[in-house]
């Protein structure tokens, strides 16, 4: 491990919900400041302006316990200088809600990314990270941060801006600050010697209504024009109070940043871009079985893909009955990640949902439909068509394939929103 000195204090910010030790210097490397107000976490930004001799800042959330041997790895290369630009995040494990056990994670790190939800998503580590790492100690690039976790130069950081003050509690700004990190000349990385246990609570202590809120302040700052990806998945976003962000564009204008493209390019290329071709996105509905949609709704985020699609009336609120058709002739369901495809399964005529390839010369048969001009989505493998029946499955109507026909339970169209 190295050498940990530092002249200066390192800065530990804390959130609590009840009283605990005035903030004061725990020695000559430390300072604890309390963050005990829940009204607006991501204003702990000011908290690094408060008077302090030290060079570096470290944020663990309130449910997060590092050791401190840890803490002094996780900070150890901004004590040395060894590169000021770069934003560290431990790997982190679990602690057990009810008998606060240590769970470790032995397993290798993943990297952090995102969906067009813009929801938090984890990752393996690709094949080209892995190719640029020399060994297993290296830090690990990560286009994204869960947030609440990592150790960042004090001066950086306030020169990056620090946190957007007009974010409330949480949810959307650590996807901002990684946008804002990569896309302003900064690097994000997974430290992998460094680890701190966090409680993941059944149910949040606050309330986090202005997370949506939130995202749509980094959409309309750093996305540029693939905001409109993220907003046709979430069409009540649109509609979204989220203050004025005059400030943010002009830091974003000041540091000379990159835009979008640039990071999904270069940073993220693993995630895919949809196309959203006008008139191929959206709600999936039926003519014949009036306001109903195709829906397709797991059980859960990790159990993405097995699930059939059911017809449901819509809602226009894009998530479950988001889809598009693609060029290549798939059915996308691409508001989670990863992306999932219909497919019809040998021996039935129903719709399952399996993970889309991403590689357009291998897409699997079954997986091909052809969205013709009266309206039939034709199925390749089976020279069938997609019919509306009511009540064929678990009680729901659902999408079958049928010999094709004339009829209108045969015809679909795309609307965007309600």
């Amino acid at each position: 491990m190295p050498h940990f000195h530092s002249s200066g204090r390192i800065q530990l910010v804390c959130h609590l919900q009840r009283d605990c030790p005035h903030s004061e210097t725990r020695g000559p490397s430390a300072a604890l400041m309390d963050m005990v107000s829940k009204k607006t976490l991501v204003l702990c930004a000011s908290c690094t302006r408060a008077p302090t001799a030290g060079s570096t800042l470290t944020k663990i959330s309130q449910r997060s316990t590092p050791t401190v041997s840890n803490c002094s790895l996780l900070v150890s290369q901004y004590i040395i200088g060894e590169d000021e630009s770069a934003v560290v995040c431990p790997v982190i494990d679990v602690i057990e809600w009810n008998t606060f056990e240590y769970l470790g994670n032995a397993g290798e790190p993943q990297i952090g990314g995102f969906d067009w939800r813009l929801v938090f998503t984890w990752h393996v580590i690709p094949e080209r990270e892995q190719k640029r790492r020399q060994s297993k100690t290296d830090v690990i690039r990560s286009p994204t941060m869960a947030g609440g976790l990592f150790a960042v130069s004090k001066k950086y950081f306030d020169y990056l801006g620090s946190y957007d003050t007009g974010m409330e509690v949480w949810g959307g700004e650590n996807l901002e600050f990684s946008f804002r990190i990569w896309q302003c000349g900064g690097s994000l990385e997974i430290h992998p010697c460094s680890h701190v246990g966090h409680i993941f609570p059944k149910q949040a202590p606050y309330s986090r209504a202005k997370a949506l809120a939130n995202s749509v302040r980094a959409a309309e700052v750093w996305m540029d024009e693939y905001k409109e990806l993220y907003y046709h998945r979430n069409p009540h976003a649109r509609m979204e109070p989220y203050g004025d962000v005059t400030e943010r564009r002009l830091l974003r204008e000041k540091l000379r940043c990159k835009d979008f493209r640039w990071f999904l390019e270069n940073i993220y290329p693993e995630l895919h871009v949809p196309e959203d071709r006008a008139g191929f996105f959206g709600m999936l509905k039926n003519k014949g079985m009036a306001n109903y949609c195709f829906d397709y709704n797991p059980p859960n985020e990790h159990e993405v893909t097995g699930h059939r699609i059911i017809l449901y009336p819509c809602h226009g609120m894009g998530q479950n009955q988001f889809f598009e058709y693609t060029s290549q002739n798939e059915i996308r369901y691409n508001t989670r990640k990863p992306e999932a495809c219909a497919a019809v399964d040998s021996g039935t005529d129903y719709l399952t949902m399996y993970l889309c390839q991403d590689n357009v010369q291998n897409i699997p048969e079954n997986q091909k439909f052809v969205f013709r001009e009266d309206g039939t989505l034709f199925h390749v493998q089976t020279q069938k068509c997609l019919q509306a029946e009511s009540n064929s499955y678990n009680g729901n109507p659902a999408p079958l394939l049928r010999p094709c026909s004339n009829s209108e339970y045969q015809k679909w169209f795309f609307k965007e929103r309600s």
